[in-house]
């Protein structure tokens, strides 16, 4: 991660600064600035975006097309297409690279917008929390997300109104377009920032189980081989506990079953004078022939037989 220096300038960039520059050079970068709101088709004549800055907006970018690659807050981040980025004014961007003929669809809103706009809570707090550690919304599999789709019926709308001036109360339908579209998309955050966080609680139950599996496991000794056993043990389902385990370890619990019986067997074969049967007794097997066949299954000899092997092994180390 890039940590700023005293060196590096960062400049500060509202929608007056935009609104200025266009006046200046002539340029039709935007299409459509005022007081609180600017939208914009393309980022490639967007001005400072070779510099190192930070707006005073609450920036809404959607991938139409091609490839976006830029800095935000020293770290490093790529859009491809259907995905959103969301820049909150606090937010620093530098390095901001595009793939040719790329297309976006940028809503920018004030400061004095959100304040007149927003109701504030710990709804809307903990989604700007959200953003301000995940500022790119991930595409679906399909390459396009509820939300970019959501945005950009939006943005058709909000487009038709800017290219038609002759509608008596253009501004003001322009206004509720903007206002819906903000909510539209506080909402979309916050079902992101639920998933993330039940997504965060299924892992870390997850691994609560792993662990307690794991001591179950090593605590019993080998004696007992089901699935069901550990999962009544730890008070779930077998499946569920199958399932998690899965998902932390990547093997199952049946493998974790049978490599740790198959390591305590090993032992008592190669260290211990107990006779094959009472070894089969001391593992809970119903008898001696079903003890052969689980030992031949997972070491690919008979108990008898890998004994000797192991002491023979052993002599010739020795």
């Amino acid at each position: 991660m890039h940590m700023y220096t005293k060196e590096e300038t960062i400049i500060i960039v509202g929608i007056d600064d935009l609104k200025k520059h266009k006046e200046e050079t002539g340029e039709e970068y935007l299409d459509y600035v005022d007081d609180n709101v600017v939208v914009a088709r393309n980022m490639e004549k967007l001005p400072y975006s070779n510099q190192m800055i930070r707006l005073n907006l609450f920036i809404i970018v959607v991938c139409i097309e091609g490839k976006i690659q830029l800095n935000i807050n020293g770290k490093e981040y790529r859009l491809q297409e259907g995905e959103i980025f969301v820049c909150l004014p606090t937010m620093i961007m530098s390095n901001v690279l595009l793939s040719p003929q790329h297309k976006v669809s940028l809503i920018g809103f004030s400061i004095k917008f959100l304040q007149q706009t927003v109701k504030r809570g710990k709804a809307t707090e903990k989604a700007m929390h959200y953003l301000y550690r995940n500022p790119v919304f991930a595409k679906v599999s399909d390459g396009k997300t509820k939300d970019s789709h959501n945005f950009n019926l939006y943005y058709q709308l909000i487009m038709d109104k800017i290219s038609n001036s002759s509608y008596l109360y253009r501004q003001e339908i322009l206004g509720c377009l903007f206002s819906a579209l903000f909510h539209e998309m506080l909402e979309s955050i916050q079902k992101h920032s639920d998933d993330t966080e039940k997504a965060s609680m299924e892992i870390n139950r997850n691994k609560h189980i792993f662990r307690n599996f794991m001591e179950e496991l090593t605590s019993d000794g080998g004696k007992h081989r089901s699935v069901s056993y550990y999962a009544d043990k730890l008070c779930y389902s077998a499946k569920y506990i199958s399932a998690a385990i899965k998902e932390v370890s990547g093997r199952t619990p049946t493998e974790w079953i049978n490599d740790y019986a198959i390591e305590q067997i090993k032992h008592q074969l190669e260290h211990s004078d107990k006779a094959i049967k009472e070894i089969a007794e001391m593992f809970n097997f119903p008898n001696q022939s079903f003890f052969g066949r689980y030992v031949k299954t997972h070491l690919g000899m008979p108990p008898a037989h890998y004994r000797t092997y192991s002491n023979n092994k052993e002599q010739l180390d020795v």
